[in-house]
């Protein structure tokens, strides 16, 4: 939600978010110091912040009073869980970056994306099968919560169930996670099946997750963090007094939050998500407040962003972030440092072979139309549309005729589809030499007055322009309008590279350059 969004305050939200948290916590221990009321947070009495009545129940199919709760005090640990989720994320998103970065250099061909895939099948389904057998702890099924189908008897005997299979076996999402956040008996699943099971998932999905199939990573994220989280809760409980037990499946939940957190650093959506699941809406803060110290810790850990966000960085997609990089935000970094030059440049009336040449020799989106006397801009026109304008044999006239208008339903129905543009000599391949004598002209179909910023404008104030209009291109001016250079999406994102690591952009030869000191352009001046 906040991730997408091309208007949205995200620290706004935060505040407005923290706020509304803050004020539960502090409801809550009004509530306790002036009823006496010395219980934790809890389904029942916590209802009022349920927007319903005491009657309120979650999707565990649990009743009011088997359900998860925590104290006040407990907070601190939600912060050590969320902690481990944030290094648990880093280390994850790091590794993964590492693995596709191996995939890419190695460069498999078709034959051996399905090798590898097959060999991942297989060593998967071999560790989940073994791994039950080498590690077998039977418990009785007949105390259990849930029903006899969610468990798996393996290798125990008749009415006993093996932990370690009834995780590895059962589908992560319909019964894994149920299982983890509904028993809330600490003998249900052993420290160390816990921690072999989140652990064996893992690395499995760190591995296989950048593949080349479809993959999830939501659902085995929460199966991971909502086993360590309660292997977390049953190492506590060891070292607590037994007055001071903490309830594993409340861990559970909470080191699911973490966990999926620490990897993908979406803060609002991932709350509002697990709250949702479990209708347990009381969880929302300590939830809130795990994926926060998650992010922040994976964010130091990584010195990287969520994985989301590194596979588009992987795959070269200019995505640009709330803000502008702090590098853009140096007062000596102008519009003209980041452009790309050469803009190639047509005319208000063009020869159609000349037209065709400019066509096939760059891919540009856009083109500045510009006067032909003085080359200042006049207006800006897409390679879309002069695509659609050459397929128009009507609109190509000789010198001294009258020049003829498409209207706007008419080029609108020319245009190309966009994802399947002619690329070099497929561009005016059905011309004839003599249409190639002919001129087109421009001028009727320009987008008059574009968006340009002058050389010596800011580079932040460019990246604000370019984000918050949802532009495709900014041109860039000198002091007589006349454009000298372009800026994209793609020189926008560079900033954050040139921020971490300028020597990787001059090793690419583009044309963004820094300065130390102000540079001077008699150009822009």
């Amino acid at each position: 939600m906040e991730e997408g969004s091309s208007f949205w305050s995200t620290s706004l939200t935060w505040r407005c978010f923290l706020s509304a948290c803050v004020t539960v916590i502090s409801m809550y221990a009004i509530m306790s110091k002036v009823l006496g009321n010395g219980s934790g947070f809890h389904v029942s009495n916590m209802a009022v912040f349920n927007g319903i009545d005491t009657n309120s129940s979650s999707n565990l199919a649990l009743g009011d009073s088997d359900h998860p709760e925590f104290y006040l005090w407990e907070y601190g640990m939600f912060m050590l869980v969320g902690s481990f989720g944030g290094i648990i994320g880093g280390l994850f998103c790091s590794a993964n970056r590492s693995l596709a970065l191996l995939r890419r250099r190695l460069s498999f061909n078709i034959v051996q994306k399905g090798i590898e895939v097959f060999v991942i099948a297989a060593v998967t389904a071999t560790l989940i099968w073994v791994l039950p057998s080498f590690f077998s702890r039977c418990g009785d099924i007949e105390p259990r919560r849930l029903g006899h189908t969610y468990y798996k008897q393996f290798t125990c005997e008749e009415g006993e169930y093996n932990e370690l299979a009834t995780l590895l076996l059962n589908p992560l999402g319909a019964k894994g996670i149920t299982l983890l956040f509904t028993e809330d008996d600490p003998d249900a699943f052993s420290m160390s099946t816990c921690i072999i099971a989140g652990m064996t998932h893992l690395v499995i999905l760190c591995v296989a997750f950048g593949m080349s199939i479809s993959a999830g990573i939501f659902i085995p994220l929460l199966f991971i963090g909502a086993c360590l989280g309660r292997a977390l809760a049953l190492i506590c409980n060891i070292f607590f007094d037994e007055a001071w037990n903490i309830d594993p499946r409340t861990y559970a939940i909470i080191g699911a939050a973490a966990t999926l957190g620490g990897v993908v650093r979406v803060l609002i959506s991932l709350t509002a998500i697990v709250t949702h699941t479990t209708s347990l809406s009381f969880f929302m803060t300590p939830v809130m407040l795990t994926t926060l110290v998650a992010q922040n810790v994976g964010n130091w850990v990584s010195d990287r962003p969520g994985i989301y966000d590194v596979i588009l960085q992987l795959r070269g997609v200019p995505f640009l972030e709330e803000e502008c990089p702090v590098v853009g935000r140096n007062a000596n970094i102008r519009a003209r440092n980041v452009m790309r030059k050469n803009v190639v440049t047509v005319c208000a009336e063009m020869l159609v072979k000349d037209l065709v040449g400019i066509l096939r020799s760059n891919n540009d989106p856009d083109f500045p139309v510009v006067d032909k006397q003085d080359g200042s801009l006049v207006g800006k026109i897409s390679r879309i549309d002069l695509l659609a304008l050459l397929s128009q044999q009507k609109v190509l006239v000789s010198m001294g005729e009258d020049e003829v208008v498409l209207s706007y339903s008419e080029l609108d129905e020319a245009r190309p589809d966009p994802r399947n543009l002619p690329t070099g000599d497929e561009i005016g391949e059905h011309l004839s030499h003599d249409d190639e004598l002919k001129y087109v002209y421009i001028a009727p179909y320009m987008q008059i007055a574009p968006m340009s910023i002058q050389g010596h404008g800011s580079a932040e104030r460019a990246y604000e322009i370019f984000r918050s209009l949802g532009l495709r291109s900014i041109l860039v001016v000198d002091k007589h309008s006349r454009p000298v250079g372009i800026i994209t999406r793609h020189e926008l994102a560079l900033l954050e590279e040139i921020g971490e690591n300028e020597h990787k952009v001059k090793q690419k030869k583009r044309s963004t350059l820094l300065y130390s000191q102000p540079h001077k352009d008699t150009q822009f001046e």
